[in-house]
């Protein structure tokens, strides 16, 4: 027989040999996930082996039409891949794709492993579902009558005219196996090792695939392959004794092994296997990311002896299965960590602190998870426990004050401002105490709460307070770093981020100073570890440029920017050179600057784009800007459809964790675009900053949505969309009301009360309460000092008397 039909070759799924036929209501599911009004939708087919998903994935795929459903992805044997390697190819569809996209998977299981990459896929704003397809067909003897036909057209013989044969757990693989068996003039109904025998017995064709795992089934060899063997003895249990006796016998091999090969054998091992493997795999980095170690832990808390045992357990099992991206399982697993613990302290109230720890990590998980609903009940009682702790020994008001930072920090995460800065001032409070009477042990702890407190001052809008509460925090890193030069790195760090909020605060001058600290302490650091310190410096000089440029001071701007951009490229950080690129071309207004930064983040998109697209809006935005401010029109607004198409592909989760950077960029280029009288571009673009907007207001001041609102506000009335911009201007006012601030002195709000009068004067609309809001406006803002603000609404004041 020609080796190219050989029974590797004609059972082959991808040569179809027997073609594809029947599974009609997978194919009907299938179409209907399809068609589905959700954009974005991925889908797991999980079968056993044999069973044929290859086939079906294939018929799906030859019959999809791109212009008609978008975008497919098909991504086969998906359980053998790394998360990365799945991602790797998730990504092409963000970066490429329209967006309308399908990806379709197929593995041989569920598992761990599949939740923790159901959960991943989902943070790309992907409709998540599975469909189990059936081992056998429906239509047994038409598919065997079929695959007869077929194989004796190949071989060049009749085809018989019998039944298919009952083989137990039957797969089409199976039924084929059969078929072919039953053309080579054999017995067909025999059990299935009888089978892969008898065909196998008169050929000495290649052994690949499924074919190779069933060989090794019935040849067991004196040394097989651990991967072979172990996908093979998920189909046959006879197999599983000799797997564990190779990987107990041999555990160097586990190091070699395939993840999917492990995760079997993670899965249907023997306690031995499983400690084997443990042994290799807890100690390997290449693992951390993988839901291996959380099976392999899961294994071992079935074993766990005692109660403080098994809750040690159940937390190592928590903190393994979060890393891998299984979040709704790390819960389970803090939960029953807080039961065990809640059994020990019914036994010996000595044991609360281990209970008080356990609630604070089932905390995070929650939070992780985003069940908020469940997190304050968990994380008070948590506070209440460590109150009556510390009450007790006094000795644990360190651990009282570290757990009501972390709750601050989760108040703040669900919006709970006030409850958040009421935790962090409590937090702040314990630590000064304990620095003052153990300042070697404790200072450090105040200077970093010192920061999160002006963190959460900012948040509020107080300026004033957040400032104070930094330079406290410097201050104490200043003592901690003169009475040892090991705490130097922190200080410059801290120095940095004092810097950059400083800027935000509108205080350019104690910024720039702050910031200079910074750069001559990285300097120096730099000097004695250029590895380790150089990119500290060449952050810090970008960040100072900045802070020069709102100085006014653009000559020192642009030689500190500049001097930044050839530091990085010294590192060889390209995202650190697009970014100093970026600030040479605000600074010193340079268009090429500003196209090699597009270009450094185009080539780190190709190979990251979840970390890097964010960074490619904000230089395509800022390339906008500076062809615009040099009459380059047309090329401005071509850049701008390609940034507001990225923009639009941006799933949610970018949105939120890079929000910070892409609203000001956003804004900005669409104010200049406003301006060059490019209103549908302008408003586009200012509309995605507003989502953007919405969508960081848990971690950033009230005022920064409502600036955005405002802005579009200005963006509409340029545009002459009047009647849109009032009704927008006053939802502004009212969303004003709802920040619970003194708006009695807030200028911003002033500013909207002006903004809403002005457009009330333009379009002739409930004048008289218009001139009353803005008669308050005026007040406002005299006491706030604001001449510029002021102007405008004394201007206004005059419209709405005259009409």
């Amino acid at each position: 027989m020609d080796r190219a039909l050989s029974v590797a070759a004609l059972l082959d799924p991808t040569r179809q040999v027997v073609p594809f036929h029947g599974r009609e209501p997978e194919l009907d599911a299938l179409a209907l996930w399809r068609d589905s009004p959700t954009a974005q939708a991925s889908l797991l087919l999980h079968a056993p082996a044999g069973a044929g998903k290859t086939r079906l994935l294939r018929h799906f795929a030859e019959h999809w039409d791109e212009e008609e459903h978008g975008r497919l992805l098909v991504v086969d044997d998906a359980d053998r891949l790394t998360w990365n390697d799945v991602f790797a190819q998730l990504q092409d569809t963000l970066r490429h794709g329209p967006v309308r996209t399908r990806v379709l998977l197929a593995a041989r299981t569920t598992g761990w492993w599949w939740s923790s990459t159901r959960q991943r896929i989902a943070d790309f704003d992907h409709e998540v579902t599975d469909l189990e397809l059936a081992p056998t067909m429906g239509d047994r003897t038409g598919s065997f009558t079929l695959a007869c036909q077929h194989f004796a057209k190949q071989l060049d013989v009749t085809a018989p005219d019998e039944p298919p044969p009952n083989i137990a757990h039957e797969t089409v693989l199976d039924l084929h196996m059969a078929a072919l068996t039953a053309v080579r003039g054999d017995p067909c109904d025999v059990n299935r090792t009888q089978l892969v025998r008898r065909l196998l017995q008169h050929d000495d064709g290649p052994r690949t695939g499924r074919l190779a795992e069933d060989h090794l089934a019935v040849a067991t060899p004196e040394r097989p392959d651990p991967d072979l063997l172990a996908r093979a003895a998920l189909r046959w249990p006879v197999l599983r004794p000799g797997l564990d006796e190779l990987l107990t016998g041999t555990p160097e091999v586990v190091r070699d092994m395939a993840r999917d090969s492990l995760r079997i054998a993670a899965e249907i091992g023997s306690p031995a296997t499983v400690e084997a493997i443990a042994r290799q795999v807890f100690r390997d980095e290449r693992f951390a990311t993988d839901a291996i170690p959380s099976i392999l832990t899961r294994r071992l808390v079935e074993r766990a002896g005692g109660t403080l045992e098994r809750a040690e357990m159940y937390g190592m099992l928590s903190a393994r299965t979060m890393l891998c991206g299984l979040r709704q399982e790390s819960v389970d697993a803090s939960r029953a960590e807080v039961r065990c613990y809640r059994e020990l302290v019914e036994r010996d109230r000595e044991n609360r602190p281990l209970l008080a720890d356990a609630l604070g990590d089932l905390g995070l998980r929650l939070i992780n998870a985003q069940r908020g609903d469940e997190v304050l009940a968990v994380s008070e009682e948590a506070i209440a426990l460590w109150h009556e702790i510390a009450l007790d020994d006094p000795e644990t008001v360190p651990q009282l004050a570290s757990a009501l930072e972390q709750i601050s920090y989760r108040y703040q995460a669900l919006g709970r401002d006030e409850a958040a800065m009421t935790a962090i001032s409590r937090a702040t409070l314990l630590f000064q105490e304990l620095a003052t009477n153990h300042p070697a042990l404790f200072r450090a702890d105040f200077a970093r709460v010192a920061a999160a407190m002006a963190r959460r001052f900012h948040v509020e809008g107080r300026k004033q307070h957040a400032a104070d509460s930094m330079q406290l925090s410097i201050a104490n890193w200043r003592v901690l770093a003169q009475e040892d030069p090991r705490f130097e790195p922190e200080l410059a760090r801290n120095l940095v981020t004092a810097g950059t909020m400083f800027v935000d605060l509108g205080r350019a001058e104690a910024a720039s100073e702050t910031l200079k600290e910074a750069v001559d302490l990285f300097r120096r650091l730099a000097v004695a570890n250029p590895g380790t310190f150089g990119t500290g410096l060449a952050d810090a000089l970008v960040r100072r440029s900045r802070a020069l440029r709102e100085l006014g001071d653009d000559v020192e701007a642009a030689l500190t920017a500049r001097e930044a951009v050839m530091l990085w490229r010294e590192t060889g950080d390209r995202r650190g050179v697009g970014a100093a690129l970026l600030t040479v071309a605000q600074v010193v207004g340079d268009v090429g600057a500003a196209e090699e930064a597009v270009e450094v983040y185009r080539d780190l998109v190709a190979e990251d784009l979840v970390r890097n697209q964010a960074g490619l809006v904000v230089a395509l935005a800022v390339l906008v800007e500076q062809r615009l401010l040099r009459g380059q029109d047309g090329e401005a607004l071509h850049t701008a459809d390609e940034c507001l198409d990225v923009c639009h592909r941006l799933p949610s989760q970018l949105v939120e964790f890079f929000g910070d950077e892409l609203a000001p960029a956003l804004q900005n280029t669409a104010r200049r675009l406003s301006e060059s009288d490019h209103h549908v571009r302008a408003l586009r673009m200012s509309e995605f900053a507003v989502g953007v907007c919405r969508a960081i207001t848990a971690k950033t001041p009230p005022t920064v949505y409502l600036s955005a609102v405002q802005q579009h506000v200005c963006r509409l009335r340029a545009a002459e969309r009047k009647e849109e911009a009032r009704n927008t201007a006053h939802t502004a006012v009212v969303l004003w009301h709802l920040t619970g601030l003194d708006l009695d002195r807030h200028p911003g709000y002033a500013d909207a009360l002006t903004i809403y009068g002005a457009l009330c004067a333009e379009t002739g609309f409930e004048v008289g309460k218009a001139l009353r809001l803005t008669h308050c406006a005026v007040e406002i803002l005299r006491e706030a000092g604001e001449p510029v603000k002021l102007g405008f609404a004394l201007e206004t004041v005059e419209a709405l008397s005259s009409s």
